[in-house]
């Protein structure tokens, strides 16, 4: 998996409203923060909520694996995520 060296912070003055992945609260439009970590845009409500991703991020990427693939819905709005 990728290394939380390959985070790059992106401006989220023009991101929608999303979920957060890590604490899982709602991040009002334009508001927290993005990032991209491999080819995925991924939102973080706050900086401690991007600090505990780039600690560990594979549960946080196992658990909404497995959250988006048992809802079945095509995307999640926090990130790029696809289920096929």
């Amino acid at each position: 998996m990728n290394s939380p060296s390959s985070i790059v912070i992106r401006n989220s003055r023009l991101e929608p409203s999303a979920r957060c992945l890590v604490c899982g609260n709602d991040i009002p439009a334009g508001e927290g923060l993005t990032a991209r970590y491999g080819e995925r845009t991924l939102r973080f409500k706050c900086p401690v909520c991007l600090s505990r991703f780039e600690a560990d991020p594979e549960p946080y990427l196992v658990a909404h694996e497995a959250r988006c693939c048992k809802d079945k819905h095509a995307s999640s709005p926090a990130s790029e995520w696809r289920c096929d």
